[in-house]
């Protein structure tokens, strides 16, 4: 990271020192352009341009995209990314931290554009990329919306057929026990009736039950 920071550097003094318009910038000068120097830098740091990639995938994949994760690198990759496109977008971010927050937009804005040019960058493509990534992410949480919203469903369902069920063995142990009751005071009955004719024959009673 300290390379970058110092390649950050000399690439910044390229255009602030000696930027556009500048007084000693004459027509038919055989000094190099920014872009040229920013080259000759990126092969010092060892920095090979990259050649131009071919079409981006047609659409987003999101069958692979749920389940919370903070690893958007592999988001993207299942989202159908390749990884030219993933690091198009990343050198592009790489190359903005190395920036100071003082040096104005616009100088920002040419130097991370040459810079990436020399880099073989088109800046067509990362734009491109960095929608896509934005879609994905975009993606990414609707379809763990839906997912989300799916499983809640699926579980009050699931909650909603427990709290039946136990309503149901409620109901059962309820229905079991007056029945019980109402089979105890029928025997109970009975037995007081059986008792007349045992105690008109002076027969013992009988103390176990059978």
């Amino acid at each position: 990271m300290s390379e970058d920071k110092g390649l950050g550097s000399k690439i910044l003094g390229l255009f602030v020192e000696k930027g556009a318009g500048d007084p000693g910038d004459e027509a038919g000068s055989t000094e190099k352009t920014p872009a040229e120097l920013v080259a000759e830098l990126a092969g010092q740091a060892g920095v090979a341009p990259r050649p131009a990639n071919g079409p981006l995938p047609p659409g987003l994949k999101t069958d692979k995209m749920t389940g919370a994760t903070a690893d958007f690198d592999t988001l993207f990759k299942d989202a159908g990314m390749d990884i030219a496109e993933l690091e198009r977008v990343k050198k592009a971010e790489e190359l903005l931290k190395t920036l100071p927050d003082s040096v104005p937009h616009e100088t920002k804005k040419q130097i991370v554009e040459s810079s990436l040019k020399a880099f073989g960058f088109e800046i067509e493509k990362i734009i491109t990329a960095a929608q896509n990534q934005k879609r994905a992410l975009d993606a990414y949480v609707k379809v763990n919306e839906q997912a989300t919203a799916k499983a809640i469903a699926d579980n009050q369902q699931q909650i909603a057929a427990y709290n039946e069920k136990m309503a149901a063995l409620k109901t059962d142990i309820e229905k079991r026990t007056t029945q019980l009751a109402a089979l105890s005071t029928s025997a109970t009955s009975r037995k007081a009736q059986v008792q007349k004719v045992l105690d008109f024959f002076h027969v013992p009673t009988s103390g176990g039950a059978v």
